[in-house]
């Protein structure tokens, strides 16, 4: 039918997929060739204008070259967050960077949003919170 939407595809049933099945983002990583992967960082000329946070504190990550795509993610090391973690990609390695740097500053306005809200935050996105504070700080307008 022309101009049909439907959230759930005729061939694509959720019995088809299961919870091992892995992200996109380490399906891509595992089925490429990496030529290399290396340490870098992101420093406050990474961050994104219109991001809420910028930087204040440089913070290592590791770039995966792919060979058609970059693809940076915090050091666990420097930055253990709770949670499932998931790279971002992009055509370039401060591309890549500039996208992490935009991710940390949402995920920080968003648990700002979340504790102001009234509500108690679980402990490890409390812990996620102070941790990316020690390493963001609000954007001066």
């Amino acid at each position: 039918m022309p101009n049909h939407n439907t959230a759930l595809p005729e061939e694509w049933g959720w019995s088809r997929t299961s919870t091992s099945q892995p992200n996109a983002a380490t399906f891509h990583i595992n089925h490429s060739d990496v030529t290399r992967a290396f340490a870098d960082v992101i420093t406050a000329d990474d961050s994104p204008r219109e991001a809420p946070f910028v930087v204040s504190k440089d913070i290592p990550v590791v770039i995966i070259d792919s060979l058609d795509q970059y693809w940076a993610g915090e050091s666990r090391a420097a930055l253990p967050l709770n949670g499932l973690r998931v790279p971002v990609s992009a055509d370039t390695v401060e591309e890549a960077k500039r996208k992490l740097a935009a991710d940390l500053a949402a995920q920080v306005r968003l648990l700002l949003l979340l504790a102001s809200g009234g509500t108690t935050l679980a402990p490890e996105l409390q812990a996620n919170l102070v941790m990316l504070s020690e390493f963001l700080t609000p954007r001066e307008r």
